[in-house]
């Protein structure tokens, strides 16, 4: 009996160190971002762009992403999802947003048109947000990497892309 546990304490302890050791050379990043030449920036509302559903603010934040990071010189920007290795999704923070148009109604009876509906309405996080994706795997899966910043995707700062270019340069640097 003495011996199982023993050998349990091991185990456990082998599990441990393992673990931090992962963590702690990859500074926290998997090797593809380090490794990934293509990137997509998107927003929760899809790829695009001249969807009316985009808040014009998401619309200018993934505009100046793109523009930090044809900057950065690291990463080619695609922009079809099946060509990129990674996927930026950008989120400008606010607590509530909605969108007035015009709607067409599909009901039992004739077509009819409405006028000052809301189209689209958005609620959350007031601090902006800029999380990294796994291509293969899509938005329905837990981001690699996020940060949530107040004004953190105010250009020309761009505070939060500069946090993630540091975690990939310090990551990249790393054997």
């Amino acid at each position: 009996m003495l011996r199982r546990c023993v050998w349990f304490v091991v185990l456990l302890f082998v599990v441990f160190l393992s673990a931090f050791s992962v963590v702690a050379k990859d500074n926290g990043l998997p090797k593809l971002v380090v490794h990934a030449k293509y990137v997509r920036v998107t927003t929760y509302f899809g790829d695009n762009l001249a969807n009316g559903r985009i808040p014009p603010e998401d619309r200018q934040a993934v505009s100046d992403v793109e523009d930090a990071v044809r900057k950065w010189g690291r990463y080619t920007l695609v922009y079809e999802r099946e060509n990129a290795d990674l996927i930026l999704l950008v989120r400008k923070g606010r607590l509530a947003g909605a969108q007035e148009g015009v709607g067409v109604h599909l009901g039992s009876g004739p077509l009819t048109p409405s006028i000052g509906s809301i189209t689209a309405a958005d609620a959350g996080d007031p601090r902006d947000t800029l999380a990294v994706y796994r291509a293969e795997q899509g938005l329905d899966s837990s981001p690699i990497w996020r940060g949530i910043e107040t004004d953190g995707l105010k250009a020309p700062g761009m505070k939060l892309v500069s946090e993630f270019k540091d975690k990939v340069e310090a990551a990249a640097k790393k054997p």
